[in-house]
């Protein structure tokens, strides 16, 4: 479906586009470089919440339906980002942004519906366009910030963008059958909700007031608890927002835990790279005193080679099994972390560190949606795919709260000023030997799982 890979391209630019005026949005918000990657880590957070809700409402009313909401969502929270006149607002906008992870898995759960045949496949290619986007996103983002030089003006291209195709979803997009008979887990979201948002914030202010404090522990000990409550309610809901046993037995376990490992790195490293790419070495000792556009192009390159992956994944799959692919590419991103924390690095090299990490994250998006919706039914195809997503996105957005702490935990300043602190270089070290071992963890639960099937590769 041309509107879907269209739409998925877009998406990608969107997401993109932001990264490389984190530097910018610093300067016009008077707010700390560190502090802008809480933009990143609340659309992350929102997009953990929303999908799975989106995704069964989806299964319920009609996928196009809910694709028309989302990209409505993802529009005005892009068009807030633009023309807000405050950092809150940004926030507020990177929140109602979030959204835009939805398209993914109700463009699968479509294609499940309209090109079962295929779908495999096609997901593939979708998966693959919407990296494309992130990478032409990241490269385009930067040089109109610099060709253009007016930050609001810039952030209002990817909005207008995701604007127009609020008809084109309308006309365009076929209608799939909705199953009236399916309720929506109302109750079991607004735990989600209030678990992750409790668990992210208590993790926020650990680094700040210390992991015993009462602003550390109350909104932990709410999030886990919600949480808990999250998982005994989806135990007793007819249409549960996550069908555990269901989960279990289509053999969706290890697809999940891979993609929420994997996520981590992905989502996580998307503005430490920018922040070191930036930082002035005569000023702060380490970094490239890059250029937006300059960083734009890095990022575009880290991006596109997460779409190669993701485009070679079909084939490496088959010829090397998923197992091994999954294995070998989760051991070629925690290399590159390591390289990056420990091997001194000019623009050059540190771009090939991004690109083989790249690389090796996007065999493994590639492979994991494919397993994903080969696996799941098609009357909770949007459902299912909506789970995997959130593990993801909740990686991410637990990767997101980590980087933006260590960032302004560990920071160091040349003249005393609170908003011209900068992360510490031993702040991108944490981060990248996190990220390493946390894709060797991935590596590990893939060969597991292969071993438990008695060798098939699943």
């Amino acid at each position: 479906m041309p509107i879907l890979i269209a739409l998925e391209f877009f998406s990608g630019l969107a997401q993109g586009w932001i990264i490389p005026l984190l530097g910018q949005i610093s300067k016009a918000y008077d707010v700390p470089i560190g502090a802008t990657s809480w933009v990143l880590a609340v659309g992350l957070l929102s997009s953990a919440v929303s999908v799975p809700l989106l995704s069964v409402m989806g299964d319920r009313f009609g996928h196009r339906k809910l694709l028309i909401v989302s990209v409505v969502l993802a529009a005005a929270g892009s068009i807030l980002i633009a023309l807000g006149s405050n950092f809150a607002l940004v926030l507020a906008g990177a929140a109602i942004q979030g959204p835009v992870a939805a398209f993914l898995p109700l463009a699968m759960a479509l294609l499940k519906t309209h090109r079962a045949h295929s779908a495999n496949k096609d997901v593939g290619l979708i998966v693959g366009t919407l990296t494309f986007g992130v990478a032409a996103g990241s490269i385009l983002g930067g040089f109109a910030m610099d060709a253009i030089g007016q930050l609001h003006l810039v952030q209002l291209i990817p909005a207008v963008a995701l604007t127009a195709f609020i008809p084109l979803v309308a006309l365009v997009v076929p209608k799939s059958n909705p199953d009236s008979a399916r309720s929506v887990d109302w109750l079991g979201a607004a735990l989600l909700g209030v678990a992750l948002v409790g668990i992210m914030y208590g993790l926020s202010e650990a680094p700040h007031k210390g992991l015993l404090s009462l602003s550390t522990l109350i909104p932990l000990l709410v999030g886990i608890a919600a949480l808990l409550a999250f998982l005994k309610v989806e135990r007793l809901a007819k249409d549960p927002l996550v069908d555990i046993p269901a989960m279990r037995s289509a053999r969706l376990t290890s697809p999940l835990i891979i993609g929420f490992l994997v996520a981590v790195t992905m989502f996580g490293n998307q503005s430490p790279p920018v922040l070191f790419l930036t930082a002035s070495p005569e000023t702060l000792g380490y970094g490239n005193g890059l250029g937006a556009s300059g960083v734009g192009v890095v990022v575009a390159i880290s991006s596109a080679t997460l779409t190669l992956g993701a485009f070679l994944s079909f084939a490496l799959s088959r010829t090397l099994g998923r197992t091994r692919a999954l294995v070998i590419s989760c051991l070629l991103s925690a290399a590159a972390m390591l390289c990056m924390a420990f091997v001194p690095s000019s623009t050059v090299l540190f771009t090939v560190w991004l690109a083989a990490s790249g690389i090796g994250t996007g065999v493994v998006l590639g492979v994991l949606p494919g397993m994903v919706i080969e696996r799941s039914s098609e009357s909770a195809a949007a459902s299912v795919a909506g789970v995997y997503n959130t593990a993801r996105t909740i990686g991410g957005s637990l990767a997101g709260a980590f980087v933006a702490s260590i960032t302004t935990l560990l920071v160091v300043s040349s003249n005393g000023d609170q908003n011209s602190a900068a992360p510490s270089f031993e702040a991108f070290q944490t981060i990248w030997v996190t990220f390493a071992a946390v894709n060797i963890l991935a590596a590990v639960v893939s060969a597991l799982t292969a071993r438990k099937t008695n060798g098939v590769h699943n």
